[in-house]
């Protein structure tokens, strides 16, 4: 049965779209090279749509003041994080040697130390998901 984890990252403050996707783009990598075969079946990452502006739209958070969502719904503080990922994996065997990877010592440093240049880590947030049900046409 396959696990799958969510991941909700904010962009470090300052940090401009561009920079904060090709960072990202690259960390992925790095996390590729440490784990090997152990990487997820599926890693999907969905950037937030968002526009810079020169003024603030009303009711703007203050960390995306000049790049604020694109909403369908919702206000702007509910979409303050800039990218989420979904990680699949085979099964519970498969993310427990993933984890074994990441945090291990040595590559939880390395992981920690390239996330600092473009993550603020005191909001990252991962959770695991059940009850995936997904549609096609």
């Amino acid at each position: 049965m396959p696990v799958r984890a969510i991941i909700i990252v904010y962009r470090k403050p300052g940090l401009s779209l561009e920079e904060f996707k090709h960072r990202y783009e690259a960390h992925i990598q790095l996390i590729r090279r440490i784990v090997g075969d152990d990487f997820p079946l599926f890693h999907r990452r969905s950037y937030i749509a968002r526009q810079t502006v020169a003024t603030p739209p009303e009711g703007a958070s203050t960390r995306n003041a000049t790049t604020p969502a694109t909403l369908l719904a919702g206000q702007q503080a509910d979409f303050d994080f800039d990218a989420m990922a979904e990680l699949t994996f085979a099964d519970q065997a498969a993310f427990q040697a993933f984890a074994a990877k990441v945090y291990a010592p040595d590559a939880a440093a390395q992981i920690a130390a390239d996330e600092e240049g473009f993550l603020d880590r005191s909001k990252l947030a991962i959770s695991m998901l059940e009850d995936v049900i997904e549609m096609t046409k």
